[in-house]
């Protein structure tokens, strides 16, 4: 007997707004996003990453004015403050801390859960979002450079469990995306060049003219120069997303993940050094590894390979760390266990993306430990050669 098929499609736009100021009195950004039925009021719920709410101390006050000068939106809680960085994804105490609000205040799939802050706040926040009735309505407004430039644009929601990062987690599209430039600027210098990292991995990849761009902009970008970074944020953004709705794979049943350039190593490294290594600077790490690696096999000459370690080194990532010495208990070297990871959560079949020529990427679907040995090795000499040169042009 043949079976019943059913086949059917589900369309998803996500809007993403480039804005100063989104909770100003006058910004209406917020009200173009909460959509409702007439007559019925908006019910939102708010979650701030802690760190920004220290850093922005008027940033509470400001929300509760915003919803209190509007009609027909209703903060249905005070505004609620989250854990920030890794230790928001570490386990389920955030899930399970919105799943238990939604409940006691009868928040239904027509309300909205807005976060605000890094982007593990909002994988985390995010993943309790898509449970509860099986998703509530995200908007997500990142205040990080990485997360406006690549991690708040995704559809991917998720924590970390079982020594793996993003283990546990769900596809769901945001109902929306807001990045508000000013809380870029009370950034660390870490923070601020984290997304950078993601810029040149997907330009890289995609885009040798913006590769190019990065280039030149890398003094200004160094110097913390806003109008540089909004550039680059918005030129990334728009290459993650071209790939995301035109890949023909947004949800990744595939084995193919172009945007994880250099991850493999970058995941392993941040589990690894305990989440010391923040996420941009892992990924920078990786990107120059897969680059060197790229040089080894063929694929990309040093002077390539050197336009992509320049910036990332320009403007100021470490492209050599302790971890990458760091022995397994059978002495080959741990950030290597990210391959097996990598190849598991990718269903079993290892496939890297890889540049073939700037601005163009191919897949790998083998990997040579040797040639990974001369890849960091290579690394490791041009660090060096760069820091002294950085210095000795320091001196004059």
């Amino acid at each position: 007997m043949a079976p019943l098929r059913c086949q059917f499609q589900v369309g998803y736009e996500v809007p993403v707004h480039f804005t100063r100021g989104a909770f100003a009195r006058s910004s209406t950004i917020l009200e173009q996003v909460l959509t409702s039925t007439p007559g019925r009021v908006v019910r939102v719920l708010i979650y701030v990453d802690d760190r920004v709410l220290a850093t922005h101390p008027q940033l509470e006050a400001s929300i509760a004015t915003w919803f209190a000068d509007r009609q027909g939106v209703l903060l249905a809680a005070p505004v609620q403050a989250v854990t920030g960085g890794e230790a928001a994804k570490a386990d389920w105490t955030i899930v399970e801390r919105i799943g238990r609000t939604c409940a006691e205040l009868g928040i239904d799939r027509h309300s909205y859960i807005l976060m605000i802050g890094g982007g593990a706040v909002l994988d985390a926040v995010g993943f309790a979002a898509s449970l509860v009735h099986r998703g509530i309505r995200q908007i997500r407004l990142p205040t990080t450079t990485l997360g406006q430039a690549d991690a708040g644009l995704g559809v991917k929601n998720a924590i970390n469990a079982f020594g793996n990062k993003n283990f546990l987690g769900t596809f769901t599209p945001p109902w929306a995306i807001i990045n508000d430039a000013d809380f870029l600027e009370a950034l660390d210098d870490r923070s601020w060049r984290c997304g950078i990292a993601e810029a040149v991995k997907v330009a890289a990849i995609k885009d040798v003219a913006f590769l190019t761009r990065l280039a030149v902009l890398t003094p200004a970008l160094a110097r913390r120069d806003g109008e540089a970074m909004t550039e680059v944020i918005r030129a990334s953004a728009t290459l993650h997303l071209g790939h995301i709705a035109g890949s023909g794979d947004p949800f990744e049943q595939g084995s193919s993940r172009p945007l994880d350039f250099g991850h493999w190593s970058a995941h392993r490294l941040e589990v690894q050094s305990g989440h010391r290594l923040l996420h941009g600077e892992a990924v920078a790490i990786g990107v120059a590894l897969d680059t060197c690696y790229a040089v080894e096999i063929g694929r990309l000459t040093m002077a390539e390979a050197e336009v992509i370690l320049g910036i990332l080194a320009g403007v100021g990532f470490h492209l050599d760390d302790p971890e990458l010495a760091t022995r397994d208990a059978h002495g080959g070297r741990a950030v290597l266990t990210g391959l097996e990871q990598f190849r598991e959560h990718l269903g079993g079949v290892l496939t890297l993306a890889m540049p073939a020529g700037l601005g163009h990427q191919e897949d790998l679907t083998t990997f040579e430990n040797d040639l990974f040995e001369a890849a960091l090795a290579r690394l490791q000499r041009w660090n060096r050669l760069f820091i002294a040169s950085s210095v000795a042009s320091a001196r004059v």
